[in-house]
């Protein structure tokens, strides 16, 4: 079977602790060497706040509230430049307090026909126990959850469903779930970082295992 590849593809790293939003504005990032000064004098700002800040450098895009920080990149090419800015922070503000860590994969791949397509569906969200029940039944999404066995505490989910970029296609959600330990709150934010740095490229290898081992059922 030829390589599978998604069309489209994008990985946002979300983090659930306190943030002060408008200590994120792209001057700041640029004064600190985590972007270039092009980039921060080019960023398209929508809001800095007390409450929120929300700004793109055009490859990343970035929204922070009081309890969330979300950075994103729909360009594979800067995946681990993601990677590396919310490293860069997070050294720099390292006694934010952090709850959770999310490294988010996804994926939308095109169906070679609407029979795969269908057949796709037909295997993740069987339509025999439906019948009688309901008229052409169809998978809208299915959501699988795993434990985690590389001895961080936290979950792996899955999610897929028909794509809404790419028709006929699958989309697929891989949320990389990290909990911090409570008793390790006076350094949370430390060992996100450690966190961040040694899973990533696990995070990223496990998803394409997910992804590839469901499209060649």
């Amino acid at each position: 079977m030829s390589e599978l590849k998604p069309e489209l593809e994008g990985i946002y790293v979300v983090l659930i602790g306190s943030f002060n939003p408008q200590i994120f504005q792209p001057l700041w990032f640029s004064k600190e060497g985590l972007i270039q000064e092009p980039e921060a004098q080019k960023a398209e700002v929508q809001v800095i706040a007390p409450e929120a800040a929300v700004f793109s450098i055009g490859w990343m895009q970035l929204e922070v509230t009081h309890e969330r920080f979300a950075a994103t990149t729909n360009q594979p090419q800067y995946f681990d430049a993601l990677r590396d800015l919310v490293l860069g922070v997070f050294k720099l503000l390292r006694h934010t307090p952090i709850k959770h860590l999310g490294i988010n994969k996804l994926e939308h791949f095109r169906s070679s026909s609407e029979k795969e397509w269908h057949r796709i569906g037909h295997l993740l969200a069987p339509k025999e126990p439906w019948k009688g029940l309901l008229e052409e039944p169809g998978m809208r999404k299915v959501q699988m959850l795993g434990i985690r066995s590389d001895g961080f505490r936290g979950r792996i989910s899955v999610t897929v469903e028909p794509s809404v970029k790419v028709k006929p296609g699958v989309f697929f959600g891989v949320n990389d779930h990290f909990e911090i330990e409570e008793s390790e709150d006076v350094r949370s934010c430390e060992r996100m970082v450690e966190i961040l740095g040694k899973a990533w490229q696990d995070s990223l290898a496990r998803a394409e295992k997910i992804t590839r081992g469901i499209m060649k059922i």
